[in-house]
């Protein structure tokens, strides 16, 4: 195999019950020293997936403002946001939003305004440590915010776009709106491999949500689960199986086509 494969986590590598089914996890495995998780979620939400899938190679979360090594948890990089631009915007949603619960992340915790349903759900599913900090963000890796209303979803993202031009502003599926440094994206994931000597031509890239798009724009190949969003699917070179039938398995199954 000279391919290397990155891959986004949620809807894509995992099926809907956000787990690896047998078939995938088998598939992964086998290939392992050249698999890279590309992900939104928190380092802390990835280890057990890391850890079945046997990957010891340098892995991306929070949306690309962290890259981490698999084996260690040691990071390689990472990109936090200005404190001031992050305060700017703690103070625009707080005078716009005040209902919604402004958070952020870094290597170390999710730090949160208070504990609300979505926290409790994301904690259930893969617990990491919280700190009731979250107003008051300093070396926030990511910042993210959980709107289940449609609509209040859109106009603060709008809002957002609007206000602070500079900063990656992107919505991650499921009500997730993350906010990184400018020009940090799941993009960096290829660029990292590059400068580790990996041929971009040989980097195959999988998603399925808005935030993956920079990530198939780098990459040599670009291919789409077939649950994917429209403008994803547009992008791909390759239209895969949905989450559900495996596609990232079948992806490895025909790289000697690619």
């Amino acid at each position: 195999m000279t391919n290397y494969l990155v891959s986004d986590l949620d809807h894509t590598l995992l099926n809907e019950r956000g787990a690896l089914s047998p078939v995938t996890q088998a598939a992964v495995a086998a290939v392992a020293d050249r698999v890279m998780l590309a992900s939104a979620r928190h380092p802390g939400q990835m280890t057990v997936l890391i850890d079945q899938l046997g990957l010891t190679g340098p892995q991306v979360a929070l949306n690309g403002a962290l890259i981490f090594a698999g084996a260690s948890g040691e990071t390689l990089r990472a990109q936090p946001i200005d404190d001031r631009d992050a305060q700017a915007v703690v103070e625009l949603v707080a005078e716009r939003f005040g209902e919604v619960n402004f958070t952020w992340m870094d290597a170390a915790a999710w730090h949160v305004s208070f504990v609300d349903a979505a926290v409790e759900f994301d904690q259930c599913l893969v617990p990491v440590p919280l700190a009731m900090d979250g107003l008051k963000p300093a070396g926030a890796l990511m910042l993210l915010m959980i709107v289940s209303n449609p609509g209040m979803f859109q106009t603060l993202g709008q809002l957002l776009k609007s206000a602070f031009p500079k900063l990656t502003i992107s919505p991650a599926g499921d009500g997730y709106l993350t906010i990184t440094a400018p020009g940090v994206d799941k993009g960096r994931a290829v660029d990292y491999l590059v400068s580790t000597g990996i041929s971009r031509a040989k980097v195959v890239a999988v998603g399925d949500d808005e935030n993956d798009l920079p990530l198939l724009n780098r990459a040599g190949h670009a291919a789409a689960v077939g649950n994917a969003a429209s403008v994803v699917k547009q992008r791909a070179q390759v239209l895969l199986p949905t989450n559900e039938e495996d596609g990232v398995a079948t992806l490895i199954k025909s790289w000697s086509s690619i």
